[in-house]
């Protein structure tokens, strides 16, 4: 109930957001009509906005269907109607010849049922509401929230909080089109169709459009952004923390007994949920496992942190699988290639994983248990109750103590007490594409689009730069020329990048390195070049000792960069 109520007011305040505010000229522009009696027209924009918005959630969901649906399409598809719309309104002659030629005005009114007793034209609103569903969509967190959380784990509660966000944008839209249109239809020149006004307002739709075609809107937004006086996503980032408070993991870290090693209460398990693709075991159930003590191990084959844990879980296995624990690998895919199950047989067998894991490509099973880590080890006692829990590296010794405590033995342990030691000062997990790109220098990164880039003269720490063609996408950057290049300044003893290429085709990309480290690769660069056969976590620098240093990779076309990672 409390996520409807969030949904509702987040709509709301997505009218205050950075990417809306440039665009209620068209909202308000497009409210006017030369009738004074059409007060449709603001009702028609809101509507078929809301419509779109909803249309636009369910294709992303698809889009793992549509995987050569082009990143840019929407934006191209959303700039070219709002620039053509204003064409109209500077050429309002053109579009009248354009309805009685196609006859467009009747085919409105029956969509709308007024029959002959409407003479209002219809078509520009409808799809000025179409044209801006995309745009509107991103610029709300809890819009982000449904659509990665609640969507994929019950579909028909995430289209109820959508369109109950929807409700909250469309009431707010037309409070602000519905006073516009009223002070501005006081004016005779502002309702003229021909007049010079609505020329204007021409004008700002085709500029609009082509902004957002480019991506140029992004800079917009930032600036925007950087110079309102409040920011209305710190409103719903509280709510949704209030919201979050509900969920099982907030319980259990709420509940810790520092008395014991065991550090929740005892909260029952959720159910294993849409896990597939089963490897080294048949489909299991928790159910199944009552009288066993059962290490629950959210993991995916290109996280760094994840792989480094795996020799710590395959060890507990050995060691006490007949004693009566069981571990379970829950492969929650970060990136879409992780949700190939040949991808993730071919990584539990060069990890050397023999217990049993399955695919949770829905994160069905990650949201029961309301997880946000990879790896997270959740330990269940005998009787299905979770008692443990370990987010993120290390806390191995506690760990196996705690397997220890609820298989009820006590022997020297097999794993390290210590953590896993990570400077302070190491460059942190690096990710690319325009979804999350920090510590970005160089030529401007605008949207998600092919773009010729030209490299930062100098990094600071940390920071990392393009040069050539790179596509950009929300979760990855690919190049697009053989001279492609990303270049980074890094601190760190070890260098990771999760790298695939188009079909898995092997690719080589080259590896340089400062004189002073010639020579100081990683395990999988020979000769300065790494060969890319997968989608998958490259090692490839390894310096001597703990430092600072510049690493550039010549990309190949076709090539895609996820992430970086970086070990002390």
């Amino acid at each position: 109930m409390l996520l409807l109520l969030i949904s509702f007011i987040a709509g709301i305040l997505t009218i205050l957001a950075p990417c809306v505010l440039p665009l209620l000229p068209i909202i308000v522009g497009g409210s006017v009509s030369s009738k004074t009696k059409d007060k449709a027209r603001p009702y028609i924009i809101a509507v078929s906005l809301a419509g779109s918005i909803v249309a636009f959630t369910l294709l992303l969901k698809l889009s793992t269907l549509l995987i050569n649906f082009s990143p840019n399409a929407l934006d191209y598809i959303s700039g070219g109607l709002i620039i053509g719309l204003g064409l109209v309104a500077m050429a309002p002659q053109l579009w009248e010849r354009l309805m009685i030629y196609w006859n467009w005005q009747a085919a409105s009114q029956r969509f709308l049922g007024k029959g002959s007793h409407n003479k209002g034209k219809y078509f520009g609103p409808i799809l000025i509401g179409i044209a801006l569903g995309p745009i509107f969509a991103s610029c709300s967190p809890t819009y982000a929230f449904i659509l990665a959380s609640v969507l994929p784990h019950s579909f028909v509660s995430g289209l109820i909080y959508l369109i109950t966000y929807s409700v909250g944008l469309v009431i707010a839209l037309l409070l602000i089109s519905l006073a516009g249109k009223k002070i501005i239809s006081r004016f005779s020149w502002a309702i003229d169709t021909h007049g010079m006004f609505r020329r204007i307002i021409g004008v700002i739709f085709v500029l609009i459009g082509v902004v957002i075609i480019t991506g140029q809107e992004v800079k917009i937004e930032v600036w925007v952004g950087n110079h309102l006086p409040f920011d209305e996503s710190r409103i719903e980032q509280v709510l949704l923390a209030k919201q979050n408070k509900e969920s099982i993991i907030h319980k259990i870290s709420n509940a810790v007994n520092y008395n014991s090693v065991l550090n929740v209460q005892s909260t029952p398990a959720p159910a294993f949920v849409g896990l597939t693709n089963w490897i080294n075991s048949s489909p299991i159930t928790l159910s199944q496992l009552k009288g066993k003590v059962v290490l629950v191990d959210f993991w995916t084959y290109s996280c760094i942190n994840c792989i480094r844990s795996i020799p710590y879980v395959e060890k507990w296995y050995q060691s006490y699988a007949d004693k009566g624990l069981v571990v379970v690998g829950v492969s929650t895919p970060e990136f879409a290639f992780e949700h190939n199950p040949q991808n993730v047989a071919a990584a539990v067998k060069r990890d050397g994983i023999t217990y049993p894991v399955a695919l949770d490509n829905k994160d069905d099973t990650w949201n029961a248990f309301d997880n946000d880590s990879w790896p997270a080890d959740y330990l269940i006692d005998k009787n299905g109750n979770i008692r443990y829990v370990s987010l993120g590296e290390g806390d191995y010794g506690t760990t196996e103590k705690a397997i220890q405590v609820l298989l009820g033995i006590n022997q020297p342990l097999k794993t390290p007490t210590s953590n896993v030691p990570i400077s302070q000062s190491q460059t942190p997990e690096t990710y690319f594409g325009s979804n999350r790109s920090d510590n970005y220098a160089g030529s401007p990164m605008t949207g998600d689009n092919t773009s010729s880039f030209v490299a930062a003269t100098s990094l600071s720490e940390n920071e990392w730069t393009l040069n050539g063609s790179w596509q950009i996408n929300p979760q990855y950057i690919t190049s697009e020329s053989s001279t492609s290049t990303l270049t980074f300044s890094v601190v760190a003893k070890d260098v990771y990048v999760v790298a695939g290429s188009i079909n898995n085709q092997s690719e080589t990309v080259s590896v340089s390195l400062p004189s002073s480290e010639s020579n100081q690769y990683g395990s999988d660069v020979v000769n300065g070049h790494v060969m890319v056969t997968g989608s998958r976590l490259y090692h490839i620098v390894s310096l001597n000792q703990f430092g600072d240093t510049i690493v550039t990779l010549t990309v190949p076309e076709g090539v895609s960069l996820y992430t970086f990672t970086f070990g002390s």
